[in-house]
């Protein structure tokens, strides 16, 4: 049987692609052909990554082997650029990830900060806050603490505390704690550099410029905004879509249950933890990032945690390598035929007079509302990250403080729609909110996330010194 391909998919593509090329300049004066033709390959590939024809990895690859027969990119080349180092720190991690998964550590710290909150709604959703926290830190998969760890352990609280969509009794306490939950997500998914792909993706574009960002770095400069959204946006829910139920007595009953079932901490716990730990440990001190990710996945190989099955069966993990490989080279490749430099500057002329902050600014909030066009993180990165970082450089911003501020937004523009990502497009539909309510409090969210990342974050990075 045939693979399905939805050959409507490609009308765009092929409409833009054929288009832009059609527009090379006869004579141009700042740059070449072969860049202005990668461009019209680009726009092509990451056109056809957001109508699907075929799956991201596949589109990947039909746009570069189109590169590769135009004569733009060398077989050696892309041969090469399928080492690139953050597209297998990205995958990785993703291995890790599996790792929490397979050996039940994700869960049982869960259940313990369950258990250890005091017996209020609030303070529950401060603890299952603190829970996404934790795991963000070593799991760069949203979908993944979402689908795997988060909804299961929150619906089947909420359902113990007697709310049920089926029910309609879903306002009592689940209806909060989810859209809480969602809400988290998108913060703790930028408080890490690894808390979220989309990060590494975004620092990948951001290195074929330049500029290099270390785990450490990205987390300073992130802390005081990620950790006042996880402190306000609890509270904040609680008061515009409070729950029902104001106090969960119940709950340490329910995580003491949980905790007896899966028993005591297995060996597997016991070595994913002093993975974990030693991973922080190597990323604090400033180790590369990706060798430290390849260390822990050794670790978890050599000692049983994870096996050679386990990584094979990590699909999303080998299609991030291969897409994220193409989309990198195809962008470094931009740079150095001096499109993303001609780009900016072009740009930069037509800006010149405004100053670089309010250039930011306005970058950064379009780059956010632009979300509402996009159901896919990373399609949004690939597509207009390297763009806009560009624009940003080439009126004067601080390059680092450029490309932090930009990826941060790739997280925290989650809160939008519905179709925002994986876990939006989980959530939204299991019955505890309204769609109504949803976009409505996604809205009030969406600012004040603008306001705590760009406004505050513009301060706090300023404290810092990154401008």
């Amino acid at each position: 049987m045939l693979s399905p391909v939805k050959w409507k998919g490609f009308i765009l593509p092929l409409i833009f692609g054929i288009g832009i090329w059609s527009l090379t300049p006869v004579k141009p004066v700042d740059i070449n052909v072969a860049a202005w033709h990668l461009f019209a390959i680009f726009i092509a590939t990451i056109i056809a990554c957001i109508t699907k024809p075929l799956p991201m990895m596949a589109t990947t690859l039909i746009g570069i082997t189109v590169a590769t027969v135009t004569g733009i990119f060398t077989m050696d080349e892309v041969a090469a650029g399928f080492g690139n180092s953050t597209a297998w720190m990205v995958a990785m991690c993703m291995f890790m990830a599996a790792g929490f998964i397979k050996s039940g550590l994700g869960k049982r710290i869960a259940y313990l900060f369950v258990r250890s909150f005091e017996k209020k709604t609030l303070g529950l959703a401060y603890a299952l806050s603190a829970v996404e926290a934790v795991l963000a830190i070593g799991i760069p998969s949203n979908n993944v603490r979402v689908n795997g760890l988060m909804y299961p352990l929150i619906d089947n609280l909420s359902k113990e505390m007697g709310s049920d969509p089926e029910k309609g009794t879903e306002r009592r306490l689940g209806s909060f704690l989810i859209f809480n939950e969602y809400e988290v997500n998108n913060v703790t998914s930028g408080l890490f550099l690894t808390g979220l792909a989309g990060n590494m993706v975004a620092l990948g574009l951001a290195k074929t410029q330049g500029i290099t960002i270390s785990w450490m770095q990205w987390f300073e400069a992130s802390v005081v905004p990620g950790v006042l959204c996880l402190l306000i946006i609890p509270y904040v829910l609680y008061k515009i879509y409070p729950p029902e139920v104001k106090e969960t007595p119940n709950a340490h009953e329910w995580a003491d249950k949980k905790l007896s079932e899966i028993g005591k901490t297995t060996i597997s716990e016991k070595i994913m933890l002093c993975t974990f730990a030693l991973a922080i440990i190597l990323w604090l001190v400033g180790v590369d990032a990706t060798e430290v990710s390849f260390i822990a996945v050794v670790i978890l190989l050599i000692t049983g945690v994870l096996d050679t099955k386990d990584l094979l069966g990590e699909s999303f993990a080998w299609n991030i390598l291969v897409w994220l490989s193409v989309v990198m080279m195809m962008s470094q490749k931009l740079m150095t035929l001096g499109f993303f430099p001609w780009f900016s500057k072009t740009l930069g002329n037509m800006l010149s007079g405004m100053n670089w902050l309010w250039v930011l600014i306005i970058l950064f909030l379009a780059y956010f509302y632009l979300h509402y066009l996009f159901p896919s993180v990373s399609t949004q990165i690939s597509a207009l990250y390297a763009g806009f970082l560009s624009v940003a450089i080439g009126v004067g911003v601080p390059h680092t403080l450029a490309a932090l501020m930009l990826a941060f937004c790739g997280s925290i523009y989650l809160s939008t729609t519905p179709y925002s990502a994986g876990p939006a497009a989980l959530l939204s539909s299991t019955g505890y909110v309204k769609s109504g309510d949803w976009w409505k409090l996604s809205a009030i969210i969406g600012v004040i996330f603008n306001v705590v990342w760009l406004g505050g974050g513009l301060l706090w990075t300023k404290a810092i010194g990154l401008w």
